[in-house]
């Protein structure tokens, strides 16, 4: 109990002195984390309504009454539409300049979201249906242009929210415990609202039967208003994206689509959610024995779902160790496992009067092993590291181009597999009666009055959803055998983009301080660990015998607990010593790179490209392609993706020398600072502010041309500069400890401010209270 006790105290004392700086060693202190939360949780609570066509859908389908064939064709619409507005949302994500960095200024769009929400729950849906002949057609149409526009705002600001968490830290660890932090904060919105909807079921509804329109306004709406709570998110946390400051050029739609389709992760990934027709099968099976079998109340149904979800809290909790104790791999081919079991086991309690306590017990376990809010998001987030280490650029938008393209057309696909299950078992989308267990089930009465319905055929239905889903899980249990990124692999590619960064800044006169301190420190501590020799990690049973010490005095307590720290510590000291060379070798590999075969033929080959100078580099390009093919082929999984890159680059020659003759007849004449002065003008009057939009609009086009123009140039020159930066590392990190000290005393100076504030405050305090003392007693 002293040590649990002990653990909240440091607990406690960690986050009061890191609330408003990062702690030794990390990027994000405890108030953005806490300030991103709040902003999620809000969200959560708020996307909760959303117009969808899916078979079955409570809204569109059990409510106004849209029939299966109906609804599908509506969701193949929306999959088309989809298809138009992926590859914009990813040109916008990957290529938007924006002051408030690459997610945070879509969180900007709560505001609209939140109207657009509460516009499309009090349309008059059900009266323009009965209007007329061509009522039904009229709302389908007003139903699917109010859901387009209000899922597409909504969907800009979960972008914003969701994805801020993989920008915030480049230290995978660290980003792993914000992960679990605001897992656990946001998931009381999903707690609340599992109390919250069931309730309002019984408030607004009659009988339990909640398919009508006032119990969706009614429930819907107030949660709808509480959008702007996102801003929190906004005006609380900022982006540290570790890309170097002179970078200037983009990526191409097609080189990001081919950098992308080349990543093994990110298909892992995509396997695993394509069977989720199949796994997911389940996912109505606890309401449906709520509002269709009526096995419990309402209300009873969501305090049972909140405790069952409360469970999740408990995995997201215990995720960061998990992860750093036993690997995102294994724990993805546990859950998943685990799941085929819980699956299975509804057969046991499902059709019994044991239904409820045997629903709640299943879900209960499969929410504690469905860390999937931390495990996917820390997963999605090495994804993106790997492929910025293995083509030098970062890469997020074409992801889910790729996925949402690929999933779209096997989606549409398999998603006529579940409705074709319903009709072959006897529920066709339209008679929702059949899945009825009784027939006029009045709550006033115990179920064993109740009157069957002959025509049931919901149990029938849930035998067969039950067995697809646990062909599903045992599906997704393969994927994951194939996923190589360890926790020390993804530390040392962040190393590794890391110096890149601090090479390609060291002439441009952008220098970060922070990237040049972590650049420099990734140098010195691959030297440090180079040469050392692994150590023996101590057995765990050193902290076994340290807790068997005794604890009957204070003095014994306090030593106890001495030696568990120092055991522990022992362990840890041990692994971060071998975890350190580990990652050295890795490193140290990157920067000898130009001394193997391959790497010496790509230096050739750069030099080649980059001799010809920003006006000539694509004469020689015959000689150039043919260069590019000849580079050794390897074995070595990073050289395999840069013979690739540099046969693409050589191609693109061609494609520059068409450019030069279009754009550039009378020689190059771009401006790299244009877009940076452009940006930098006033806005103050709207005259300014129209000036300013045109001059962004301007130098942004002839970025974009000479980015596409001079790319192949302009990545030989980086691969050039790293081998200048690699054997000049010496002259690279001669600055370190001028940069430390001056970043030192700066931290001191306004640590001091700081203190001296605090302490005027303080003494405000005690004079306004002494003054209000002094007021009472006369």
């Amino acid at each position: 109990m002293g040590e649990l006790v002990s653990k909240v105290k440091d607990t406690a004392l960690d986050i009061k002195m890191y609330w408003r700086q990062p702690k030794p060693g990390e990027y994000v202190p405890y108030r953005e984390v806490f300030m991103l939360s709040v902003g999620w949780m809000a969200l959560l609570m708020s996307i909760q309504w959303t117009i969808g066509f899916g078979v079955g859908n409570q809204f569109t389908g059990m409510t106004l009454k849209m029939n299966n064939n109906e609804l599908l064709v509506m969701s193949y619409v929306c999959t088309a539409i989809g298809y138009l507005t992926t590859p914009l949302n990813a040109y916008i994500i990957d290529n938007l300049r924006s002051s408030d960095g690459k997610y945070r200024v879509y969180m900007k769009l709560c505001i609209p979201s939140m109207i657009l929400t509460v516009v499309s729950l009090w349309l008059p849906y059900e009266t323009v249906r009965d209007s007329g002949r061509y009522g039904r057609y009229f709302m389908i149409a007003m139903l699917f242009l109010i859901g387009q526009v209000q899922g597409y705002i909504q969907g800009w600001v979960n972008t914003g929210v969701t994805n801020m968490v993989h920008v915030m830290t480049p230290n995978t660890q660290e980003r792993t415990n914000i992960m679990a932090i605001t897992s656990i904060i946001y998931s009381m919105g999903y707690t609340i609202n599992n109390v919250y909807v069931p309730l309002m079921v019984d408030v607004l509804s009659d009988n339990g039967d909640k398919y009508n329109m006032r119990y969706f306004r009614g429930t819907y709406t107030p949660v709808a208003l509480l959008m702007p709570i996102v801003l929190l998110a906004y005006f609380g946390t900022r982006e540290r994206l570790v890309l170097p400051k002179s970078r200037i050029t983009k990526m191409s739609f097609s080189n990001s689509m081919r950098a992308v389709a080349g990543n093994k992760i990110f298909w892992i990934k995509c396997a695993d959610g394509w069977n989720d027709f199949l796994e997911g099968a389940k996912g109505n099976i606890w309401e449906w024995m709520v509002y269709r079998a009526h096995i419990m109340k309402s209300t009873t149904y969501g305090l049972l779902n909140t405790i069952s979800y409360n469970a999740n809290f408990w995995g997201m909790l215990f995720s960061p160790w998990f992860i750093k104790k036993f690997g995102k791999r294994k724990i993805k081919i546990f859950k998943n496992t685990v799941q085929i079991f819980l699956i299975a086991s509804y057969f046991l309690f499902y059709k019994t009067s044991f239904a409820a306590i045997g629903l709640f017990i299943v879900y209960t376990i499969d929410r504690f092993v469905d860390t999937g809010n931390v495990i996917d998001s820390a997963i999605e987030s090495d994804m993106r590291d790997n492929q910025q280490y293995l083509i030098g650029e970062r890469i997020d938008g074409a992801f889910g181009f790729i996925q949402s393209y690929a999933s779209g057309v096997i989606g549409a696909v398999t998603g006529l597999f579940i409705p074709w299950v319903y009709r072959r078992k006897g529920f066709d989308g339209n008679d929702y009666s059949v899945l009825d267990v009784y027939k006029n089930y009045d709550e006033s009465k115990p179920r064993s009055q109740q009157t069957l319905n002959p025509d049931c055929v919901l149990y029938s239905l849930m035998d067969t959803l039950l067995k697809i889903s646990i062909v599903g899980a045992a599906v997704d249990v393969l994927p994951w055998f194939a996923y190589d990124i360890s926790e020390t692999g993804q530390k040392s590619m962040i190393r590794v983009i890391r110096i890149r960064t601090l090479i390609e800044d060291r002439k441009s006169g952008k220098r970060d301080e922070a990237t040049y301190i972590e650049g420099c420190e990734a140098i010195m501590k691959a030297r440090k660990y180079i040469d050392e020799e692994p150590v023996e990690v101590p057995h765990h049973s050193t902290v076994s015998a340290a807790r068997a010490m005794p604890k009957n005095t204070d003095e014994e307590k306090e030593k106890r607990l001495e030696a568990i720290k120092q055991a522990k510590q022992a362990i840890e000291d041990a692994r971060t010593h071998n975890e350190e060379i580990e990652i050295a070798q890795f490193v140290m590999r990157e920067l000898n790179r130009f001394s193997t075969e391959f790497g010496k033929k790509q230096y050739e080959l750069c030099k080649m490209i980059c001799d010809g100078g920003a006006e000539h580099f694509f004469d020689k390009d015959k000689e150039i392609i043919g260069f590019a093919h000849s580079l050794p082929e390897s074995d070595i999984k990073e050289e395999k993706m840069w013979r690739k890159q540099e046969i693409k680059n050589a191609k693109m020659l061609e494609s520059s020398k068409r450019l030069a003759a279009q754009c550039y007849p009378d020689g190059v004449t771009y401006d790299p600072e244009k877009a940076d002065r452009a940006y930098d003008l006033p806005d103050d009057t709207k005259e300014n502010a129209k000036i300013r939009r045109q001059a962004m609009k301007e130098a942004s086009s002839e970025q974009n041309i000479y980015s596409a123009y001079a790319a192949p140039y302009l990545t030989a020159q980086r691969t050039l500069e790293l081998y200048e930066g690699y054997n000049n590392l010496d002259e690279l990190i001669e600055d370190y400890d001028k940069t430390v000290a001056e970043r030192r005393a700066r931290h001191d100076a306004e640590r001091e401010e700081q203190e001296k504030l605090a302490a005027e405050r303080r003494l405000d305090r005690e004079r306004y209270l002494a003054e209000k003392k002094m007021g009472k007693r006369k």
